[in-house]
């Protein structure tokens, strides 16, 4: 196994934006009944790319607002807006999981498990 800083420099050197792409981690539906706005809040909890996560929440966002709706005992009646809210991938973070389950796989393969 390749030292855990050997490892990492590695990683680094083939990527130039490190720590600096974003990702869309939550969309925020704004939906309204007859007399207030709603906001809810849906985290991609699946880590689904950015596409791949507007174009579900686009898909089903009336249907989760009505469900809020009926959580709230309102009758929905439109929605207003969809924001959708940017983080920081964490770059450290990612590659240090990888590594401990690589580091796992290769213990578990030396000792037969």
């Amino acid at each position: 196994m390749v030292s855990y800083g050997i490892a990492k420099a590695r990683a680094m050197a083939n990527r130039t934006d490190w720590n600096e792409r974003t990702e869309i981690t939550m969309a925020v539906i704004t939906w309204f009944d007859a007399e207030y706005e709603y906001e809810l809040e849906i985290e991609n909890e699946d880590r689904m790319d950015d596409k791949e996560f507007i174009d579900w929440i686009e898909k089903n966002a009336e249907n989760l607002a009505k469900a809020d709706a009926e959580e709230n005992e309102t009758i929905f009646e439109g929605i207003d807006r969809i924001d959708f809210k940017e983080d920081y991938i964490d770059d450290d973070a990612l590659f240090d999981e990888e590594y401990e389950n690589a580091c796992e796989f290769e213990w578990e393969c030396m000792t037969g498990r």
